[in-house]
């Protein structure tokens, strides 16, 4: 069973290979602030809320559009620097640009998770 888990509600999470159209576990990453700035002395400082993204390696066109249906304000169970996993309310967004498709498939697919807040 993933670890990995979405929902529209923190009591709706459901692990990603549990949803309707199931879902393979992400290359998932984290930052514990969404930028970094360069202070006067050279030293960069992370500010911001925290930011995580899924990679998906493959999605059909199917996995593609289970994954659309939680746009906006979303929860989800990622992992985070210490390879443990926590929940998080966070607002999800999705590329812009020009995605790499391939016979009906969408490769090394991207989604951001936003304004992390821990719950």
């Amino acid at each position: 069973m993933s670890s990995f888990e979405i929902g529209t509600t923190q009591p709706e999470l459901t692990a990603l290979d549990a949803l309707t159209t199931p879902l393979p576990d992400p290359k998932s990453s984290y930052l514990p602030y969404s930028r970094k700035v360069t202070k006067g002395n050279a030293e960069e400082l992370g500010v911001g809320a925290p930011v995580a993204s899924w990679t998906f390696p493959i999605l059909e066109v199917d996995q593609y559009n289970q994954l659309r249906t939680f746009s906006g304000t979303a929860f989800i169970r990622t992992k985070i620097d210490d390879d443990t996993f926590a929940v998080f309310e966070c607002y999800l967004s999705f590329p812009l640009e020009t995605q790499n498709r391939w016979y009906g498939q969408r490769q090394n697919y991207t989604v951001t998770f936003r304004n992390l807040v821990g719950v």
